[in-house]
């Protein structure tokens, strides 16, 4: 089911009651910024977008927040904002400022990303420089790595676009 940026932020705690979906990925962020943050991001952006929430872990089947501090958003925010500028960390920054919110759950605060599906002249979205290597999609509640074949699917729907302008 695909949430509207707004619906995400006004109804976090009913979210939390829910399991993770094709457009919802929760992650803890406890000790930092999630290393698998940018397989999500790729995932999302060459399937339909999607939303990550940092600052919810699971726990026996639940999820709850975890309760990030001012410092620890701010930290996170910076790091996002750090990789999402460098083509190492992931090849196209497709968020905006309003794009990235804290939200609240009861007395705790969770980061809020509103990933877009990139445009087909933008994909392959992938983590570092290799598109083969680091090109995923997103499938039910799950991340999975792009096979050769789709990551050249995806290259071939760039000229493809580009040749019916």
């Amino acid at each position: 089911m695909k949430y509207d940026f707004d619906t995400i932020l006004t109804q976090l705690s009913e979210l939390l009651k829910d399991k993770e979906c094709d457009t919802i990925e929760f992650k803890s962020a406890l000790g930092g910024f999630p290393k698998n943050f940018w397989e999500t991001y790729s995932a999302f952006a060459n399937t339909q977008g999607g939303t990550i929430i940092l600052g919810v872990k699971e726990r026996n089947g639940e999820f709850e927040p975890n309760g990030l501090s001012d410092a620890d958003i701010d930290k996170l925010q910076k790091d996002f904002w750090s990789g999402a500028r460098n083509k190492n960390t992931i090849n196209v920054c497709l968020l905006q400022q309003k794009d990235v919110e804290i939200g609240v759950v009861g007395k705790s605060k969770v980061l809020v990303f509103n990933v877009p599906a990139a445009k087909r002249e933008q994909k392959p979205v992938h983590c570092t420089l290799d598109a083969f290597s680091g090109t995923y999609r997103r499938n039910y509640e799950g991340d999975y790595q792009c096979s050769r074949m789709e990551v050249r699917r995806m290259f071939a729907e760039i000229h493809t676009f580009k040749l019916c302008l």
